[in-house]
């Protein structure tokens, strides 16, 4: 370990510093991000190992995280343990397989979060539950839920009094609300949130989230700009050779933006629903056709999907219904609603 100014004062003093005093102390220096990582996982204070775990978590230190899970899991204060517990369902949420988009079963992460007894008070528990709710509801395509917890996030988040929990805390809102306003389709807000946390994240795997909603977003305007965000996730996904994004963004992200822009050459798919989408394009009608209808059941994309290809407007009706009702997603569902006013042309 490398025992530099901070460090040694860090570990010398009777009573630790607190985190964000340290924190306020490297910043800017050239090794902030690894002495802080280094800090959190031999700090000891509870105040700190809270921060601790925000600080891990946000800059993508997973691993070290999990080290500080383990560590505070069996501590004795209860805030601890409450607070670890949360953690560990954000951690397992970051560990899946190469091909696996979604976490597996997000409603049992609601209901286990719930089940922690919080008091009106515990502030920082309740903003981290709050959190895992959001990611849950988005898992499970639930957009419009996510609004109520951001209220309830910034409420909360105005008795955060520790100056680097605050900040850590603000960043993972600015995420959501980047999400909320996108799927609301305020695209000038979810703009505004996702460049400032492209500006401000030292964490580059959440540029590739980052970079990917924001391709999304411009998938109605700018298919240069769309195409440009998602060639930058790819290209930072590759350099840090994260196969599970690497997969979602070229099978889904890229594909879909592809075929919607019918610039489909050098364009594959592993995902049946979207290689229909990518005949579709190709003016392959019957493939499109035969992929979708071998479906048990259709997603609203799907459905949209179909109707084009079949020109039927009440596939495109139910797929804008089933965006509007099923998963309140005003950004999407502006796919069959652009469709049907083209066949009403």
């Amino acid at each position: 370990m490398r025992k530099n100014q901070f460090m040694n004062e860090f570990l010398t003093r009777e009573t630790e510093m607190p985190l964000h005093v340290v924190h306020q102390q490297l910043k800017g220096h050239p090794h902030e991000l690894q002495d802080m990582k280094e800090i959190c996982l031999i700090t000891k204070n509870e105040a700190n190992l809270c921060t601790a775990m925000e600080y891990l978590y946000d800059n993508g230190l997973i691993a070290e995280l999990k080290e500080l899970i383990d560590k505070t899991k069996h501590a004795e204060s209860e805030q601890l343990r409450k607070t670890s517990r949360i953690y560990q369902i954000m951690y397992n949420r970051k560990k899946l397989k190469a091909k696996q988009l979604k976490p597996d079963d997000p409603v049992y992460c609601i209901k286990y979060v719930n089940r922690i007894r919080l008091k009106d008070t515990d502030y920082r528990l309740l903003i981290l539950r709050d959190l895992v709710q959001i990611y849950c509801y988005f898992d499970i395509h639930q957009y419009g839920k996510i609004g109520t917890f951001n209220e309830k996030i910034k409420q909360n988040l105005a008795h955060i009094k520790d100056p680097l929990q605050y900040q850590l805390f603000k960043s993972r809102l600015d995420e959501t609300l980047f999400v909320f306003h996108w799927k609301r389709n305020e695209m000038i807000l979810s703009r505004k949130y996702g460049y400032r946390l492209l500006t401000e994240t030292n964490n580059i795997r959440k540029k590739i989230d980052i970079h990917n909603i924001l391709a999304q977003g411009y998938l109605f305007e700018s298919y240069e700009q769309a195409m440009n965000h998602i060639c930058v996730a790819i290209e930072i996904a590759e350099q840090l050779g994260v196969e599970r994004a690497i997969y979602g963004l070229k099978n889904y992200t890229l594909a879909f933006i592809a075929a919607y822009y019918k610039q489909t050459e050098g364009i594959s798919s592993q995902d049946m629903a979207e290689r229909a989408h990518i005949a579709l394009a190709e003016n392959d009608i019957d493939t499109c056709v035969r992929i979708l209808e071998d479906f048990e059941t259709l997603s609203p994309f799907q459905q949209y999907y179909l109707g084009l290809a079949k020109q039927d407007k009440h596939l495109l009706r139910t797929s804008y219904q089933r965006f509007i009702e099923e998963r309140d997603d005003y950004f999407y569902a502006k796919l069959p609603l652009e469709a049907l006013n083209t066949l009403d042309e």
